[in-house]
């Protein structure tokens, strides 16, 4: 949103927060904003949406800007309203949760004319910590505009479902041929923690495959030493 707001008006946003796993760590894509205000400041990337569309084809329509050819998971977060969100006039962003697994990302992220980075997603002492491309830790608070918040909502909200729904299974590399240990990855990524390998494969397989939505098939995977990993595939 780089163009100057009419007075008296109320705009309406989207704004995506692109999340993956690299490297094993949840993390998020972010731009360098060109242009006042806030320029300089890392943020999500977002758009206005044009009166002859609606928010969800202005959220496609971001993802094809920000990332070319790359068709990932999206749904609605969040309408984000507060009065001073924007210094350039009253905006409302709904918000967009946006997954894909990062190596369906890294063609588009090779890109000249992409901008995008990808932050890993940490804990510090006071909660989200972000750490940049370089190293150096960022804090939610210094994105730009109400960013970090979003970014708050939409991690709060994986976690909470990544649980009792499908969404893990959208950060896989490939849902028709994966481990467990690839799905454990997932999870592990998404909530920050550890889990034990024995009863993790037992819950997935008593949630999902006694109902058919994970079937095994005949292919294995050789992972590190040992015997090959049976592959699943996920009916969605």
């Amino acid at each position: 949103m780089h163009r100057q707001l009419e007075p008296d008006r109320l705009h309406l946003s989207v704004d995506g927060l692109i999340l993956t796993i690299c490297e094993g760590q949840l993390s998020v894509l972010l731009s360098r904003r060109s242009h006042p205000p806030c320029e300089g400041v890392w943020a999500l990337p977002g758009r206005l949406v044009a009166l002859d569309e609606s928010a969800d084809e202005a959220a496609r329509q971001l993802l094809q800007e920000m990332l070319p050819g790359v068709n990932a998971y999206s749904e609605q977060l969040y309408t984000f309203t507060r009065a001073d969100r924007d210094p350039r006039g009253r905006v409302v962003s709904i918000a967009y949760l946006i997954l894909s697994p990062w190596e369906h990302l890294q063609d588009a992220l090779a890109l000249p004319e992409v901008t995008l980075q990808c932050f890993r997603i940490g804990q510090g002492p006071e909660g989200i910590a972000l750490i940049r491309p370089d190293g150096h830790p960022l804090s939610p608070d210094d994105l730009a505009f109400d960013h970090g918040t979003i970014l708050r909502t939409g991690v709060t909200r994986l976690q909470g479902k990544i649980d009792y729904t499908d969404v893990s299974f959208h950060l896989l590399q490939d849902m028709q041929a994966f481990s467990l240990s690839e799905l454990q990855t997932v999870f592990e990524a998404v909530l920050n923690q550890s889990l034990d390998a024995s009863n993790f494969r037992r819950g997935i397989l008593a949630k999902y495959e006694s109902i058919g939505r994970i079937v095994q098939t005949s292919i294995a995977k050789k992972q590190g030493r040992g015997r090959p990993a049976a592959l699943y595939r996920f009916d969605p």
